[in-house]
Parts: structure tokens; C-alpha cells; sequence
């Protein structure tokens, strides 16, 4: 269970679950940030689990120069045929693997991201609020750190505890419940592949787990401070609404180094 998260993010199914998560998707979030920020777009900017690097794309579009860096080897080779496959040769990233327990870019960078839930993976408060520790380290001083993750008290009350999601071939059913202070999500993927010299089917299942560690705002916001940060804005969701405890579906913060 403790490395599920190595095992569900080298799955080829992961981009297929989370497919709505598009280009649109990351251009609402980068608006925000460039709205919110009103920083020059030449910065340098570190993308903290970037994936498959669509957020990482559209910065590095908006101007700025991005290094993503993730643990997933799957994700960082989808990420680079990504970039590979964009035509604008003046986009400035580079995809490296990194675990967000063990980085330090030593003050390289002007700002830095962590989107989409790429957080509360491990067991123990150390090695989760570690992030924080080394995102500080790779910021310059005043640098702006932007952290999105689920509103926990919103999920707890409003937990969706079984879906079916279809596309094509593939049946997405996703079972989740509250453990202790975690949200547990049960994916099991039946696949249904064609076959060309006969046309038959052969359906074929697949099992994996996610595990999130859930943390309160006020904690998020306590630790991010601590970890030498002041934090400037918070938001609800990708559009800019103020963060409702009780409404809001995300927690999003925009901290700055001191």
C-alpha cells in the first residue's frame, strides 16, 4: 500500500482516468496564477509533480521557463513526447525525475507549483510536509509558491462513494471511503480489447489504489508558514472564487517566500 502511488502513476490507465483534466483545465489555473501573481512571464518557474506536463506546456507558452520534475518515469517520458509534438521551438522546459521528498534547487527559481492534488501520498506528516521545506529552498526570496489540493472538510461531507466512468473500451469503477484521515479510493479497470483476426473481445481487469492523506486548511496553512512562507490568497477553484470551508471543492493557496 505504502508505494501504491509508484504502481497507479506508471499505469497507462492513469491518463485515461483523469482524461477531463485537459488543456482547458490548465489554462483556467494558469489564468488564475497570472491574474493573481501579475508577475513578468521570462521567470523561471519549478512545476512540483508536474505529470504529464500539461501545466507545465501552457506556462511554458504564457513565456516562462519551466523544469518539471516528477517520480513517475511513465509520466516524465509522456511529458517529454508531449513537448516533443509542440512546434513553437522558443517554449523553454526540461522534464527531469525527482522524488518531492529529496530536492533542492538552491534558489534557482522565481516561482513554484503544486497542482492537482500532488500531495498527502505518504503515511507520516514528515515526509508530506517535507514539500514545503524544499520548494522554499528552490525559491528565490519572494518567490510565489501556488498549492492546490482537495478541501477536506468538503470531501468528507460530500464523498462520492461509487462511480462508473466509460470510454470505449475501458469501464472505470471507482469505489471511495474515509480511513482515519485519509480518503481511500479503490480503481478497478475492466478492459475489453479487440482483437483483429477475429474481432472477439477478451475483457481483462485491472486493480489499483489511491491513498491521500487529508489536512484541513487551517493546518495547510499553518505548516506553509512555518516552512517560511506567508500566505497571500486563497482560492476555491480554477476560477478565482474566495475559498469557502464549507462550499468550496479546493483549497488553492498563493504563498510568497520571505
Amino acid at each position: 500500500m505504502s508505494d501504491w502511488y509508484e504502481k497507479w502513476f506508471s499505469s497507462k490507465f492513469y491518463l485515461k482516468l483523469y482524461a477531463h483534466r485537459d488543456e482547458q483545465d490548465a489554462k483556467f489555473i494558469i489564468d488564475l496564477i497570472l491574474r493573481t501573481t501579475k508577475k513578468p512571464t521570462n521567470l523561471k518557474v519549478l512545476d512540483v509533480c508536474c505529470g504529464a506536463g500539461r501545466h507545465s506546456l501552457e506556462l511554458a507558452k504564457r513565456g516562462y521557463d519551466v523544469t518539471g520534475i516528477d517520480l513517475s518515469e511513465y509520466l516524465i517520458e509522456t511529458a517529454d513526447k508531449n513537448l516533443k509534438q509542440i512546434k513553437d521551438k522558443n517554449i523553454k522546459i526540461k522534464y527531469l525525475i525527482r522524488d518531492m521528498r529529496c530536492f533542492d534547487f538552491k534558489k534557482q527559481f522565481d516561482m513554484a507549483i503544486n497542482i492537482f492534488t500532488s500531495f498527502g501520498y505518504f503515511d507520516n506528516d514528515k515526509e508530506n510536509f517535507v514539500l514545503f521545506r524544499n520548494v522554499c529552498k528552490s525559491l528565490k526570496k519572494g518567490g510565489i509558491f501556488i498549492f492546490d489540493f482537495l478541501n477536506s472538510d468538503y470531501i468528507k461531507k460530500n464523498l462520492v462513494r461509487k462511480s462508473v466512468q466509460k470510454s470505449g473500451n475501458l469501464s472505470i469503477t471507482q469505489r471511495r471511503k474515509i480511513c482515519g484521515n485519509s480518503i481511500l479510493k479503490d480503481i478497478e479497470i475492466s478492459y475489453s480489447p479487440t482483437y483483429k483476426n477475429n474481432n472477439a473481445k477478451l475483457n481483462k481487469k485491472y486493480n489499483y489504489t489511491e491513498i491521500i492523506k487529508l489536512y484541513s486548511d487551517i493546518i495547510l496553512t499553518k505548516v506553509i508558514a512555518e516552512h517560511g512562507f506567508v500566505v497571500r490568497k486563497k482560492f476555491g477553484d480554477y476560477h478565482g472564487n474566495i475559498f469557502d470551508r464549507n462550499k468550496s471543492k479546493r483549497f488553492i493557496v498563493f504563498a510568497e517566500k520571505v
